[in-house]
């Protein structure tokens, strides 16, 4: 039985949950589908750094991704082109769809957020980065 997730923070953990995944997997323009859904969830939650940090690896890999048009995911938002965007992707992946291949992968979540300190930490240990290291971007 699936549960569908409300809080804000638990959506962005799905999606950085299955990015992982995606990239462990060698799938890196899934990943990218998923960091941009990841990325806006992020920017909408006031996580700057993360979304950022999304937004970089994005274009790490593909490094003429339409998200580099803006300064910002904040940016991008207000953009309709981005949304344009943002809305095919979340038509590819959407939260009851993320929901079954993040079951299917097998990964427990439970009350993982309670380990930290903040939804930020949080998110940025599902990156597998560091406070530390996002302070360099």
């Amino acid at each position: 039985m699936t549960i569908v997730m409300s809080q804000p923070i638990d959506i962005l953990a799905l999606y950085l949950h299955l990015a992982t995944a995606s990239e462990k997997r060698r799938r890196p323009h899934v990943r990218d589908r998923l960091l941009v859904i990841a990325a806006s969830i992020a920017a909408r939650c006031d996580m700057p750094r993360i979304a950022k940090y999304c937004k970089s690896k994005i274009l790490e890999h593909n490094p003429h991704h339409l998200i580099g048009k803006w300064e910002t995911v904040e940016a991008a938002l207000e953009d309709s082109d981005f949304l344009h965007l943002l809305r095919s992707v979340q038509r590819q992946y959407p939260q009851e769809k993320a929901e079954r291949l993040l079951e299917m992968l097998g990964i427990e979540r439970g009350a993982e957020r309670q380990a930290y300190y903040s939804d930020e930490e949080f998110a940025a240990s599902l990156l597998g980065i560091t406070g530390r290291e996002l302070d360099t971007l």
